[in-house]
């Protein structure tokens, strides 16, 4: 019977790059077990030994192994190659005139952090809801003299002829 070669077997089309990777991985992987034979035994592998290891290379397991190894060298690459281009991006984007302002705004907030800068913001946002209470009932209660008054007025010119109703301060009086 004979044998695949492991070219054919992880290179099926010669335009596949993952391919062209696991086969790359393959070979690392020969040499590797070739310089330890000859490590161990002080001689090149012999026939069998280069036999033993291309029948083992062809196991559904090692073809895995080579396409895993593959994969995650262009994973490895591919995340690099993204890391570098994010970093030049944002080089790019941090001389520009809005990088500057943006750069700029974000300092100002880092300062407004902490303790002192809630108790500011707090105390801020504080004011603007009592000035806004304060500001209501002043329309309120102005719109409840001025109503008082074109009732007296509308009394006193003969317009209606209802008695007004007692103004603020008369009531309190009471």
């Amino acid at each position: 019977m004979v044998t695949p070669s492991v070219f054919s077997l992880l290179l099926p089309h010669p335009h596949d790059t993952l391919a062209a990777l696991a086969y790359a991985s393959y070979k690392h992987h020969e040499m590797q077990t070739y310089a330890a034979i000859e490590a161990q035994t002080g001689h090149p592998p012999t026939p069998e030994d280069v036999d033993t290891f291309e029948r083992a290379a062809t196991t559904p397991v090692c073809l895995a192994m080579y396409h895993r190894q593959a994969d995650s060298f262009m994973n490895a690459f591919v995340n690099a190659t993204l890391d570098a281009k994010r970093e030049a991006l944002h080089a790019d984007f941090t001389s520009t005139a809005i990088g500057r302002q943006l750069a700029a705004i974000q300092a100002e907030l880092r300062a407004r952090r902490g303790p002192l800068g809630l108790f500011r913001d707090v105390g801020a946002n504080l004011s603007v809801n009592v000035l806004t209470i304060l500001l209501i009932a002043a329309l309120v209660f102005g719109y409840r003299l001025l109503d008082d008054g074109l009732d007296r007025l509308s009394f006193r010119t003969g317009v209606t002829q209802a008695t007004p109703r007692p103004s603020l301060d008369e009531e309190n009086r009471h």
